[in-house]
């Protein structure tokens, strides 16, 4: 189930951000319709559904859960793609109430860049598999300083829209991500 999840994200936030204007069209391709101008959800919901659940996973392994075997580096691996493409798409005003005004400032975007540059900046590490936890630590914290950044500059209220990202039980007990 959790790989078809994270794929699906993953998929969709691809389509999505192919379409956004700006995208690069391969030579002799005809475009097949307008660029995308609105996301089909809210920001709020981009980032629950596509930041925060693939966050958990580089989180995890920052804090020494360590994926088990191949399955689980895809998850990481993917959570990582996760974070370039979010930050791409999360510059694409959604249907919230706020979207239009927050993607319209200069700064949405540059946070927006950043998210895209902390996901380029682990995908390396979860492609060789690394188990080095700090450098898993120092993205972690890197993202953290990010979501923090943008949260108290537009949105310090949490969480909004009834939507809600609980940690499951697991994690609450300390269970490995991973089992």
């Amino acid at each position: 189930m959790r790989i078809h999840l994270y794929s699906g994200l993953t998929m969709t936030a691809l389509a999505l951000v192919s379409c956004n204007e700006g995208a690069p069209v391969a030579e002799n391709t005809v475009p097949s319709g307008p660029a995308l101008t609105e996301l089909p959800v809210s920001i709020n919901a981009t980032m629950v559904g596509l930041i925060d659940n693939s966050a958990d996973y580089i989180w995890t392994v920052g804090n020494g859960d360590l994926p088990q075997d191949e399955l689980d580096w895809d998850l990481v691996r993917s959570a990582t793609y996760d974070m370039i493409l979010g930050g791409q798409v999360m510059k694409v005003p959604g249907g919230g109430e706020f979207d239009a005004q927050w993607t319209a400032e200069e700064s949405w975007q540059e946070w927006s860049d950043q998210l895209t540059l902390i996901g380029q900046d682990a995908l390396p590490l979860a492609e060789a598999q690394s188990t080095d936890v700090e450098a898993w630590r120092a993205i972690g914290d890197r993202l953290i300083e990010n979501c923090e950044g943008c949260h108290n500059a537009f949105k310090p209220e949490l969480p909004s829209e009834g939507i809600l990202h609980r940690s499951t039980e697991r994690e609450s007990r300390g269970v490995s991500m991973f089992d």
